[in-house]
């Protein structure tokens, strides 16, 4: 039998799976892929019951040991008496850990606590309908629409690991989200076609900093996310200069998936002349007095605000731009220019994606979307 954490950690993989008993009905069963997953076999209900608390090494043997502590004392009482602050912390600590972004984390908490925080002390079993809804309502009072559908989203996930640890028998959350009002989609400001060439006559006759203007440029020419652009680096290996290729890392990427755009000729070529320009291999467009910094995605919109374009053109709308000409033009199927704005189906299975899918229409589309954009930027030409 095994009793400490550092066992666990040299248990080696063989070619079946097999398992250890660490005491209590708790074991640990390591795959031949090296994986190992806390178990507890458990009386309940008169039935014998096998479940699964949780992966090594997120979880420790102290960890298992709590949890396995938890479901027997539940089996015995009929119930959980975890209370909702034990409750999302429990739960932050499972899922938290695949989170890449800090700012999401602390998002993710923000929220939970702006709708729980009154309930802290609660046991988690006790929540009810009508106190998520209280919750909710003084959100709604604020007129923040958007934060009661979000913080209502993730206390959802908090009560589906609830139900599913059996720490509750429902999830109190479910139909709370019909008081939410809908809440109407306003798209990003974006200029008709007609009106493009002034536009940039506009900015050509502006003061600003090159880098600028050539972020600019590739915003229209390639209809990449703001953010994208801005954070993207020379020493990630994203970009391709030989063979016109720009594969976004999933991190940086909205759905979390890998992304990969062609480089028509012009854009590549303002690419070949940043790396030219490069002081080191960091980020390609710098913050101007913080140049360990990537340049911040309002300093682009910045521009087009003082060219005269306020609420009227934002760097978001190059991408309105694209996909409201190209989807006009009947000459890409929907699923050709969807592919490119990188909007994945909701339906579709991740295994499904397929960062390559329709990359010679892709392709076509660059080349095809950069012929109209080139005379606007460079009239002279």
């Amino acid at each position: 039998m095994i009793t400490k954490d550092n066992q666990v950690k040299a248990l080696k993989p063989l070619d079946k799976r097999y398992s250890k008993s660490v005491g209590d009905g708790i074991h640990i069963e390591v795959l031949p892929t090296g994986k190992k997953s806390w178990f507890l076999s458990y009386t309940k209900n008169e039935k014998r019951t096998r479940v699964k608390l949780g992966g090594y090494p997120v979880l420790s043997m102290k960890d298992a040991r709590t949890l396995a502590q938890d479901l027997q004392r539940q089996s015995l009482m009929g119930y959980s008496d975890i209370l909702m602050g034990d409750l999302v912390t429990e739960w932050l600590a499972v899922y938290s850990p695949s989170w890449t972004s800090e700012k999401y984390h602390y998002t993710v908490v923000y929220r939970l606590e702006l709708v729980t925080h009154r309930m802290a002390k609660t046991k988690a079993i006790d929540v009810t309908r009508a106190m998520i809804s209280d919750e909710i309502g003084l959100i709604l009072a604020d007129g923040n629409v958007e934060t009661a559908n979000r913080c209502l989203r993730l206390l959802k996930s908090v009560f589906d690991y609830a139900l599913a640890k059996e720490y509750v028998q429902a999830n109190p959350c479910s139909l709370v989200g019909k008081m939410i009002p809908a809440r109407k989609v306003v798209n990003m400001p974006s200029l008709p076609i007609s009106e493009m060439p002034k536009f940039w006559t506009s900015l050509n006759y502006m003061n600003m900093a090159f880098e600028t203007k050539q972020a600019l440029a590739l915003y229209n020419y390639l209809a990449c996310r703001p953010s994208e652009l801005a954070k993207a680096r020379w020493d990630t290996n994203e970009f391709d200069l030989e063979n016109g290729v720009w594969l976004i890392p999933a991190h940086r990427m909205k759905m979390r998936l890998e992304h990969m755009i062609p480089l028509a000729e012009n854009p590549l070529a303002i690419l070949r002349d940043l790396y030219a320009r490069r002081t080191n291999d960091e980020y390609i467009f710098k913050k101007k007095n913080k140049p360990w910094e990537h340049m911040p995605t309002e300093t682009p919109l910045a521009a087009i605000k003082r060219a005269g374009y306020n609420g009227r053109m934002t760097t978001h709308g190059f991408r309105a731009l694209l996909s409201t000409n190209a989807n006009e033009s009947k000459e890409f199927d929907k699923d050709v220019i969807e592919r490119h704005l990188a909007h994945v189906p909701l339906n579709k299975g991740r295994a499904a994606y397929n960062r390559a899918k329709y990359w010679d229409e892709r392709v076509r589309l660059m080349n095809w979307w950069q012929d109209i954009v080139a005379p606007w930027i460079n009239p002279d030409s």
